[in-house]
């Protein structure tokens, strides 16, 4: 009925038979070397995804519903009716393939939340938001290009909400936060003892995004030498895991993100030509903050709007003097700039109202290299108060990147998630 069977003699070949991509073990009790008791308890161990049937004798009813207390999916006895195994087989089959989906959001999925929507007051803003929406029905790729912090990934959100593969995953993957020894296995997955600490079989995020959509962030700092492989995906929509010869057919649309101008890196001989014109079928380019200054108003709106929701409470006002030195700001950081800034605002403002005295442009640029010159006074603030100043400073001169704010503040990347979760920043 259109399964691959792959059949084996004993316990301990069928545990050494085991892989990632078996989605039904039919796993008979009485087995010579490894029982059939301790095999399922394997299974269930290193491949939690793969539903087990177990098949007992007349005799072993006690231990089937032992093994059922184990994990077991199923359990059918001897003689073994063939029907009734094929139905119970295409029923694991569909539960193997909600497991493996569901582990793989949970793993890396970046938009459990609906996306925000992109504020649009100005014409260019409002002539971008069409272009957005005539795009999502489309399933071409995507390149959207601007500077750090105008909205880029919430624009590639955006697109996949609002096209046919909403419903499926959307995964994202920032090219400039993940180790470059590790992307490779990251992108297109890998077989079990491909290199040092591939303890088992794992799937790419490639693989994971199947039937929805790829964003790759910072496409500009892909490596060169991984060009290729992500050029001959684009081509053929086929992956390849590190140190296994199978190829798999996987179905996604790709969108792609990038503060930098590929078309220099391409003539730089920093990024293949092939690719940047198998990235570009479609383009959009975000415009800055300080390009378009009455969208100020409504994403200040916006994000006081989110913040209240987040911590549940009354909700945020501005005053007229404070919204007008908002609007009056060129903006250097854009719109992450601004929620930053929006972000200590409220944690200092009295009564719920942001006042001008509240709010501390805190760009690199107005800094200069004497931070005392920057007139930000630590007196009288509490520890807490400090710590998350200096997160929320140290994302802002990072572009956002986690994993540098943590090595600049000297954390770990697990504790810079846990920081700002405490202090309620946006993750």
């Amino acid at each position: 009925v259109g399964y691959e069977v792959l059949a084996v003699d004993g316990g301990q070949k069928a545990i050494d038979a085991m892989s990632d991509d078996v989605a039904v073990a039919v796993v008979d009790l009485s087995m010579p070397e490894v029982s059939g008791l301790d095999c399922l308890k394997h299974i269930r161990a290193e491949f939690p995804n793969t539903q087990v049937i177990i098949v007992s004798g007349a005799g072993q009813i006690s231990d089937a519903v032992s093994a059922m207390k184990s994990g077991a999916s199923e359990y059918i006895t001897k003689p073994v009716d063939s029907e009734e195994l094929r139905v119970y087989v295409a029923q694991a089959v569909e539960r193997f393939k909600l497991s493996r989906e569901a582990s793989g959001l949970r793993e890396v999925i970046a938009s459990a939340a609906p996306a925000q929507g992109f504020a649009a007051e100005t014409e260019t803003s409002k002539a971008m938001v069409d272009r957005i929406s005539r795009i999502a029905l489309l399933d071409s790729n995507v390149l959207i290009t601007g500077q750090s912090g105008t909205g880029k990934s919430t624009i590639a959100r955006m697109i996949h909400q609002m096209g046919p593969r909403a419903e499926h995953p959307f995964v994202a993957v920032n090219c400039a936060s993940l180790p470059r020894d590790l992307i490779e296995s990251e992108l297109f997955g890998h077989a079990k003892g491909a290199f040092t600490g591939a303890a088992k079989e794992r799937p790419g995020r490639v693989e994971i995004a199947d039937k929805g959509t790829l964003f790759l962030d910072e496409i500009g700092d892909l490596p060169i030498d991984l060009q290729p492989k992500l050029l001959t995906f684009l081509q053929d929509h086929t992956v390849q895991r590190i140190g296994c010869n199978q190829v798999r057919q996987v179905d996604v649309r790709v969108i792609t993100a990038t503060h930098q101008d590929l078309g220099e890196l391409a003539e730089d001989g920093q990024f293949r030509e092939d690719l940047y014109y198998r990235l570009q079928v479609l383009g959009i380019e975000v415009p800055a903050l300080k390009d378009r200054p009455d969208d100020i108003r409504v994403l200040v709106s916006d994000v006081l709007g989110r913040i209240t929701e987040r911590r549940q409470c009354e909700p945020y006002r501005v005053s007229p003097p404070a919204l007008e030195r908002l609007c009056n700001y060129d903006w250097p950081g854009n719109i992450r700039e601004l929620e930053n800034t929006l972000e200590r605002a409220t944690a200092f403002c009295v009564d719920q109202q942001i006042e001008p005295q509240d709010i501390e442009f805190m760009s690199l640029r107005r800094q200069g290299a004497n931070s005392s010159a920057s007139g930000v006074n630590l007196s009288g603030r509490t520890l807490a108060e400090i710590e998350k100043q200096a997160i929320v400073d140290t994302l802002e001169a990072c572009d956002g990147n986690k994993a540098e704010c943590a090595r600049r503040l000297g954390i770990s990347e697990k504790s810079i998630y846990n920081k700002m979760k405490r202090h309620e920043l946006p993750l």
